[in-house]
């Protein structure tokens, strides 16, 4: 007899240890009110595509014979657009990128959009050769130093951190060797939204620090 109320208390006590350590998102809740006057807000809005802006500060890593930032747009209505919204080196090889659309381009910087469709990508010319990225290691190789603020974001965007509509997830810092951004970081399943602390430094190195959950659930909608 004595065994069993030895056991039935064992499995009491593990119960109440496993529930004492159960996490809850809002124990993390970030507040406003901890935001640092040292930080500067990013300038780039949601209402527009910012990665257009973005792009046009791009310094590549090295000198390509060509190469060029274009976006690609198909409409619900089955227009289609390309634009370059930068490009270096020989001009006048242009003429060689497939301006037509295939989905191995999109892949490397960002693409979305329900039921059109949008994606930013880069193509070189490298050794007489066409390459279009199509990974986020072969993009941030091509960015190389990491050498203003746009080039920071972009960056760190192929890391799953995005700008924000609410000033703690769309800050910045200079530092001495780069950048320090406040940007978020949005989870599906369950639905919640991070904010983020991230250190970028101009060769490329990141280092990020959480600062808490900015919304779950329901509230991530609004």
């Amino acid at each position: 007899m004595r065994t069993i109320v030895v056991i039935i208390l064992f499995i009491f006590s593990s119960c109440a240890k496993k529930e004492d350590q159960k996490f809850t998102v809002n124990e993390t809740k970030v507040q406003k009110t901890e935001r640092t006057s040292n930080f500067q807000k990013i300038n780039y809005s949601l209402r527009y595509n910012y990665r257009d802006s973005l792009g046009k500060h791009i310094n590549p890593n090295k000198n390509y014979q060509y190469w060029q930032y274009a976006t690609y747009h198909a409409g619900i209505d089955g227009k289609t657009k390309y634009t370059v919204l930068k490009q270096g080196g020989d001009l006048s090889l242009r003429k060689k990128i497939n301006e037509k659309f295939n989905p191995d381009y999109s892949v490397g910087i960002s693409q979305g959009g329900h039921p059109s469709f949008r994606c930013n990508y880069i193509s070189i010319i490298d050794n007489q050769k066409i390459i279009y990225l199509k990974t986020f290691e072969e993009f941030r190789d091509f960015l190389g130093t990491i050498d203003n603020l746009e080039e920071a974001i972009l960056l760190a965007e192929t890391y799953g951190y995005k700008l924000d509509n609410d000033i703690e997830g769309s800050e910045y810092k200079k530092l001495q060797n780069g950048y320090e951004l406040h940007l978020a970081k949005y989870n599906e399943f369950p639905r919640y939204k991070e904010i983020v602390d991230i250190v970028i430094n101009k060769d490329g190195f990141i280092k990020t620090k959480s600062l808490g959950i900015s919304c779950e659930g329901q509230d991530c909608y609004d």
